[in-house]
């Protein structure tokens, strides 16, 4: 007797004594489980016991003699009813098991990428040699901080930076939320410390900060830190450019670039590497660009990353570049933003020991 259901047979052999068990039934001392083709088999596993109301040959002869009303659905509704349901319950409770281990997967998903890894703050150190550099300089380049409140992830980064004892230490852009106070940001620039100073570019979401400087409001300049805004500074052993953020159409590569001796190292800072700002900046022969903006994807998870927002600002989305003698470097930043995750793409302080 063949029985059509979705459960092979040998897990119809497995389950039948334990659901028969379950159910209330009995061999009447005989320890054998039911065979496939059986009714019991047929009413346990798929559910049609009503439609059976022949003899089970496969049942042991003993069984079927003593007990051959317990054989019969017809005969017994409640043990219909019984049998019935035990295999659906069966099935809930697969499946409830299966949820279970989804939800902890998510939270521990959750947990890790949005309070461990935005916090574990990763030092990427880069020899590089300068053409034309005539002493050897220490470089700090940190972007993306996005401070809303200080916290230990602003503090961190400010001690690690502190411990390096750079010579300079350059921010490209991004250093408040869009909801943040300007003075929040200004105390993490405050913090900071180097031999020869602190400079920065404005990123996109620094727009309070922009328009406090422009106004006059906030000093353009204090103490040990200084905002650059499409203009160039002589550092010494090289020339700094700072470009104002492309991502608000706020740069001006000709007005920064006023003044600057292309025959010396040029280093060059901007929040976002934009193709067209890229393309000119390796047309002059720029010795080093320094960008953010992508956090590199805050989720380092290939088939993930390329669904991201963030994977989509720029090929060069991470990492160390080389293009035709310039070096492009772009960081994954120190905070977050749009969303508070960061999955296999850990905050990153970059170090650069620049060499003549």
């Amino acid at each position: 007797m063949e029985v059509r259901c979705r459960t092979t047979n040998a897990d119809v052999t497995k389950r039948t004594p334990r659901l028969a068990q379950l159910a209330g039934f009995c061999c009447l001392g005989w320890n054998l489980p039911a065979l496939p083709g059986t009714p019991l088999e047929a009413l346990m596993i798929c559910g049609q016991g009503r439609s059976w109301r022949i003899p089970a040959p496969d049942v042991h002869p003993a069984s079927a003699a003593v007990a051959p009303a317990l054989l019969s659905p017809s005969v017994s509704p409640r043990l219909d009813r019984t049998l019935a349901h035990v295999l659906p319950f069966h099935e809930i409770r697969v499946k409830m098991r299966k949820r279970f281990y989804i939800f902890i997967a998510i939270g521990a998903f959750l947990a890790y990428s949005g309070l461990i890894e935005p916090n574990w703050l990763e030092v990427r150190t880069y020899d590089l040699k300068i053409d034309g550099l005539p002493h050897n300089v220490t470089i700090v380049h940190v972007a993306d901080i996005h401070t809303k409140q200080p916290g230990y992830r602003e503090a961190k980064a400010t001690a690690i930076i502190n411990q390096i004892e750079p010579d300079y230490v350059f921010v490209t852009g991004d250093l408040l939320k869009s909801s943040s106070q300007i003075a929040d940001g200004l105390d993490f620039m405050s913090g900071l410390q180097a031999k020869r100073g602190v400079y920065a570019v404005s990123g996109n979401a620094d727009g309070k900060l922009v328009a406090s400087i422009d106004r006059g409001i906030t000093p353009k300049a204090y103490a040990n830190w200084r905002f650059l805004e499409n203009e160039s500074v002589d550092c010494g052993d090289f020339t700094l450019v700072g470009i104002d953020d492309p991502v608000t159409c706020r740069d001006d590569l000709a007005k920064a670039m006023v003044g600057v001796d292309l025959a010396r190292p040029v280093i060059a800072i901007t929040h976002f590497h934009a193709k067209k700002l890229l393309a000119k900046l390796v047309e002059m022969h720029v010795a080093l660009v320094l960008s953010g903006h992508t956090h590199g994807g805050q989720i380092g998870f290939g088939p993930l990353v390329n669904r991201i927002e963030y994977a989509h600002r720029s090929k060069f989305i991470a990492g160390l570049y080389k293009l035709d003698g310039t070096y492009l470097e772009v960081t994954r930043g120190v905070g977050t933003n749009i969303f508070p995750l960061r999955f296999l793409c850990r905050p990153e302080i970059v170090v650069f020991h620049l060499h003549g």
